[in-house]
């Protein structure tokens, strides 16, 4: 596909288990060779799945510029990932799986081999540190992982980072190299949807250091909205100073069929702070106000 294209496809070149809940997938083939990375640690595509009884996902095509399975049903299922490394040399794209049961990514990534293909879609991202900012609090669970350990990867000659990364086991501690100036907090046996979570905990106790800071955040949804409240009302950290994303949801099923019935009232809340001239930061602060109010 051209540079322009809203998804490629990605073939599978080979499947081997990093860790023990961690499986790294390297793709290739003709069309993710013109795949246009964004180059940024928390690189984010929607992966997409074969359907039953299929060897490859359906084609998007694009309607007024929108790519999307226009017309297809049933939509094949798709979830979210870090890209955690792309060498346009090679063609070669990496993604870190994080290796759990009952999970549809997690079950193709287990039992995935050479020639099965998947689709990408257009790469977002969030990591954004102000060239002011003297340090960075790097913080994730496994989920997270792949993409703090791209931005560690990537920190540029005398950069200071503190990171603190929740695993199932200690198995699952990973190495980077890098030419920044890393310290590490590696918490074992807590979160990732096995107990509870102690990420919260370690960023209010984690003293800060002289100067201007950034802090970046990937996991579970309800911790992260803990950490950005601690963040943003504690600490008084200016929205550039931070991003802190909910990778995935405890009982989400649950949660989204609750939301439901306030999904309305909280766009409303959403989109009216950002047409009052808030940014997306602020506006997400509202939209989650507003959903903590009615215990979601």
């Amino acid at each position: 596909m051209t540079e322009k294209a809203g998804c490629w496809f990605a073939e599978v070149v080979d499947a081997a288990q990093l860790t023990p809940h961690m499986v790294r997938v390297t793709f290739g083939g003709e069309d993710i060779a013109q795949y246009v990375s964004n180059g940024s640690p928390d690189e984010c595509v929607t992966v997409f799945f074969p359907r039953d009884g299929e060897d490859r996902p359906p084609a998007m095509t694009a309607i007024d510029g929108v790519w999307w399975f226009h017309g297809i049903d049933p939509i094949p299922e798709g979830r979210n990932y870090t890209v955690r490394r792309f060498d346009p040399a090679s063609g070669r794209l990496v993604i870190d799986f994080v290796a759990h049961e009952g999970g549809v990514a997690s079950a193709w990534a287990l039992s995935a081999t050479a020639g099965q293909t998947i689709l990408l879609t257009r790469p977002r991202r969030w990591y954004n540190v102000p060239e002011t900012a003297r340090w960075q609090l790097l913080v994730a669970d496994m989920t997270g992982l792949p993409a703090l350990g791209r931005a560690v990867e990537q920190l540029p000659a005398g950069a200071r980072a503190h990171v603190i990364v929740e695993v199932l086991e200690r198995g699952d501690i990973q190495t980077f190299e890098t030419a920044g100036e890393v310290t590490y907090d590696w918490r074992v046996g807590s979160g990732n949807g096995d107990c509870a979570s102690v990420l919260e905990n370690a960023v209010e106790n984690f003293e800060l250091p002289d100067g201007e800071g950034y802090v970046w955040f990937a996991g579970e949804a309800s911790t992260s909205r803990a950490v950005r409240k601690y963040v943003r009302k504690v600490l008084g950290f200016p929205v550039r100073q931070f991003e802190i994303i909910g990778y995935w949801r405890v009982n989400s099923e649950q949660w989204l069929e609750k939301y439901k019935a306030y999904q309305e009232e909280a766009l409303a809340v959403y989109n009216g702070a950002l047409a009052a001239g808030r940014s997306q930061a602020e506006a997400s602060d509202e939209f989650d106000a507003m959903l903590e109010r009615v215990g979601l």
